[in-house]
């Protein structure tokens, strides 16, 4: 049978006995090498998604939006920004699918939309909105106001808000096996779905009704929605995983309100 085999192979292809071997040979190496090699995990990072720009002394977020091509919400929810019309010189914020940083004119003045988005605060709301405690909540001071929050996945809290040991977090992190379901907290429109900032991995966030509200879904190891796609809370969003800086399974998941991250477990039932 392997006499057989070498000679219908050899006649259908014409190659000479010698390089019949050196093929065959090369062909068990690639195909025994598959298996050294596994797929590639969610720990892998792709090439980057984005860039950080350095804001000038004049320059609005509205105007910095229009000039990378980018949605203006994205950019404050990402950088938390509360107020789109004054930003500090010098200060860099993310800017997401930018592949390099662009020139940006100054202004005399900004041109702000007519109708100013439900996130974007005014410089007299944004001060007094500093001051407020963040176990407030939303205007009606209860739990996230019209915005009933749960929980996005099942697991166990392993990092809590705020700072701790010198280094904040701005949301909390649930540890759950990998390929988890990650679900919509509340119902809403996803405004972005790609590789978040710094080492957040994938990441999905979503606008709930009012748009006051955002929520953040993060380390995922795909998202399974795109931007501009409106969701059912409970709905399945991303699969968990370890994208970004996460050493292990995980999801880290923010509530913002105005942009401003807020204690999750305020939220939360």
């Amino acid at each position: 049978m392997g006499n057989f085999l070498r000679g219908f192979l050899r006649s259908f292809f014409r190659i000479p006995d010698a390089r019949f071997w050196a093929v065959g040979a090369l062909c068990l190496a690639l195909l025994g090498g598959c298996g050294l090699y596994p797929a590639r995990d969610d720990s892998y990072r792709p090439a980057r998604r984005g860039v950080y720009h350095t804001v000038r002394p004049g320059q609005s977020l509205w105007r910095i939006s229009r000039a990378y091509g980018v949605d203006v919400e994205q950019i404050a929810v990402l950088n938390g920004i509360a107020n789109p019309d004054r930003l500090k010189a010098g200060v860099r914020i993310f800017i997401p699918h930018a592949g390099r940083e662009v020139r940006v004119s100054r202004a005399v003045r900004s041109a702000p939309p007519r109708v100013r988005p439900r996130w974007a605060a005014s410089s007299k709301s944004a001060r007094k909105g500093s001051r407020r405690s963040p176990r407030g909540g939303g205007p009606s001071g209860g739990r996230g106001g019209a915005v009933k929050f749960k929980w996005p996945v099942k697991g166990k809290l392993v990092r809590r808000f705020g700072s701790r040991r010198g280094v904040k977090s701005d949301g909390i992190d649930i540890a759950a096996p990998r390929l988890a379901n990650v679900r919509a907290a509340a119902a809403g429109r996803v405004i972005f779905s790609d590789w978040g900032p710094g080492g957040l991995g994938k990441t999905v966030i979503i606008r709930h009704p009012g748009g006051q509200f955002h929520s953040v879904y993060s380390h995922n190891a795909v998202n399974l929605v795109k931007s501009g796609e409106r969701v059912r809370g409970g709905a399945v969003i991303a699969r968990l995983g370890k994208t970004g800086e996460a050493r292990r399974a995980r999801l880290h998941f923010e509530i913002r309100y105005r942009t401003k991250p807020r204690n999750p477990l305020t939220y939360l039932p």
